[in-house]
């Protein structure tokens, strides 16, 4: 089980492995466990993609959508493209409790027999004192 505190914002780094990287346009849906919520980078300077240069293999997707229950992020790969690549955003705990934190997801929008998923857990955000 993971533990926060009530406010306390985090990085969520999604690192992604392909098998064989090949061509193809990948969807990365990660949903957020409830009491948690995004700080959307077009809404709030915590969340501005600069506050993540230190990720290694940064992927920069060709669209990103920051919604109230998941962050989406659309991404072109090429045979040539290393094997592993990684996406990021910020989030913040709001809202005590225990919550399950639930899979995200990658899959190749053309190609279903591409696709990967994460492992499941639990979150507990504390009350802020």
């Amino acid at each position: 089980m993971t533990k926060a505190k009530q406010n306390d914002r985090f990085a969520v780094v999604l690192k992604i492995t392909e098998a064989k990287p090949e061509y193809g346009h990948i969807m990365v849906a990660d949903y957020l466990p409830a009491g948690l919520e995004i700080d959307n980078p077009h809404l709030v300077s915590s969340g501005d993609k600069n506050t993540l240069d230190w990720i290694e293999d940064g992927e920069e997707p060709e669209n990103t959508e920051f919604r109230d229950d998941r962050f989406t992020a659309a991404i072109d790969r090429k045979s040539d493209d290393k094997a592993v690549f990684t996406v990021a955003y910020v989030v913040r705990a709001v809202s005590p409790g225990k919550y399950v934190l639930p899979q995200a997801y990658v899959e190749d929008m053309y190609n279903p027999s591409r696709y990967g998923r994460s492992g499941t857990g639990t979150v507990e955000v504390r009350p802020a004192k």
